[in-house]
């Protein structure tokens, strides 16, 4: 038995069991759409995403990212109000903003 599992190993590569079926879907699609219908690719694709994933995420708890937040400042626009007077004119003023 163990003879015929070694010679399966070594004909198709690697046999891995026990993988739900979400994320046998998953593997395929990616295989389908990103490495030529290879499964192996694709795994070791989502690996080494995990790591790289697992490596920022400690350096980000770690606070070694050095990241700073900024927000824009908001853009302030020129409002003007127009005034009619009592012989038809119209005089445009800058209207104020009290902060």
């Amino acid at each position: 038995m163990e003879s015929e599992l070694k010679r399966k190993i070594e004909n198709k590569g690697m046999i891995i069991s026990n993988i739900p079926s979400w994320a046998k879907d998953v593997i395929k699609d990616a295989a389908v759409a990103d490495h030529t219908n290879s499964y192996g690719e694709a795994i070791a694709c989502f690996i080494k995403e995990a790591l790289e994933y697992r490596m920022l995420k400690e350096k980000f708890f770690n606070n070694d990212l050095n990241v700073t937040l900024s927000y824009p400042k908001p853009v302030q626009t020129n409002t003007y109000t127009k005034i009619k007077f009592a012989n038809g004119k119209k005089l445009n003023t800058p209207e104020v903003q009290n902060e």
